[in-house]
């Protein structure tokens, strides 16, 4: 893994390589200016490329909400598209989420995708009010396509095996560890 940018690559995050040879730029932003940057450079890219997909999903993280009662916030947006990830930090304590963002995620013209996200969007409702336009759960359409209702059920590794006919491997311990940088 590599830490550095190259010239040519808009995000300036980790540059990691997949096992198909893929590279990936992942960067990490929770200030508004740097979330503003990160979106608008997908954004440019969804114009200049035609590629209105964004893969979309969150983290949790499950704290005492003061009246003794544990509940649900989502802490981490996570942006996927061919310019590589975003990871967007959400700070309860530090005011409202930025504009760009949920400008960003309601855009008309871009669809978001995931897996097992239904609970992600109300979470994102409940803890900041956002809403996100046009959303489109895997899931739900590999098992309608595909007529095959045990997809609903289905994670990221197992959609991948049904779906594209490949196996996907375990996470590697080295992309585990980001978990600290993301969360701290």
């Amino acid at each position: 893994m590599e830490t550095s940018s190259k010239p040519g690559d808009p995000l300036r995050g980790f540059h990691n390589v997949m096992c198909d040879g893929t590279k990936v730029v992942t960067e990490i932003v929770s200030d508004h200016g740097s979330i503003h940057l990160c979106l608008y450079l997908i954004t440019q890219n969804i114009r200049d490329f035609k590629d209105m997909v964004v893969g979309f999903d969150t983290e949790w993280t499950f704290v005492d909400a003061g009246t003794g009662k544990i509940e649900a916030r989502v802490v981490l947006i996570k942006l996927f598209s061919c310019i590589g990830c975003v990871l967007i930090r959400l700070d309860h304590k530090s005011g409202p989420v930025c504009q760009s963002l949920k400008k960003f995620l309601i855009m008309k013209d871009v669809i978001f995708v995931g897996i097992q996200i239904k609970e992600d969007l109300v979470k994102l409702r409940e803890n900041f009010g956002i809403d996100i336009r046009n959303v489109v759960e895997l899931t739900e359409l590999a098992a309608n396509v595909l007529r095959k209702p045990r997809l609903f059920a289905c994670g990221p590794r197992d959609l991948a095996r049904e779906v594209l006919k490949v196996g996907v491997e375990q996470r590697p311990q080295d992309v585990i560890w980001t978990r600290s940088i993301v969360y701290t």
